[in-house]
């Protein structure tokens, strides 16, 4: 049995009190997720320059947050009709948080949008197959540089 999916769960906006484990939970997620297809030299400039900090909070208002056993687990960044940053707690991948969130996120985009869009690095596989499990078709690559290639995706109503 799967204990994630059974304990106490809560998606709602995340609130200004939670920005620095917001911050904390994103600066672990990076370090531990993205230096296989990042490396290490683009990760630590990311997190040391504070670049993650100053995009949680550029978009605090679009900000919705998964809350499980009253801690925050995950967050995703949405607006318009874009997915623009999505991070569970890297100790809770696999359980199905992440298909949780983005569902949530999907049904509040799909009701002003017809087709939605989000983007992922070209190297991170584990996103990759993420999207396309979860129903995602995977669209253009924009390969302006090796490291930091994206790849799109889109799914329609």
């Amino acid at each position: 049995m799967n204990t994630a999916l059974t304990t106490s769960k809560e998606i709602r906006k995340a609130r200004r009190s939670e920005i620095e484990e917001i911050v904390q939970l994103a600066y672990n997620t990076f370090d531990k997720s993205y230096r296989p297809f990042l490396g290490n030299h683009n990760v630590d400039w990311y997190i040391n320059n504070a670049e993650l900090r100053k995009e949680i909070l550029n978009h605090f208002s679009d900000l919705t947050v998964l809350i499980l056993n009253d801690k925050i687990t995950g967050f995703i960044i949405y607006f318009e009709n874009f997915i623009y940053i999505m991070m569970i707690d890297a100790s809770k991948h696999h359980n199905g948080l992440g298909s949780i969130l983005l569902k949530a996120a999907e049904e509040e985009l799909f009701k002003t949008n017809e087709h939605i869009k989000l983007q992922s690095f070209v190297g991170n596989t584990i996103a990759t197959n993420f999207c396309l499990k979860n129903g995602w078709v995977k669209g253009e690559v924009n390969n302006a540089n090796d490291k930091v290639a994206m790849v799109s995706f889109e799914k329609h109503k």
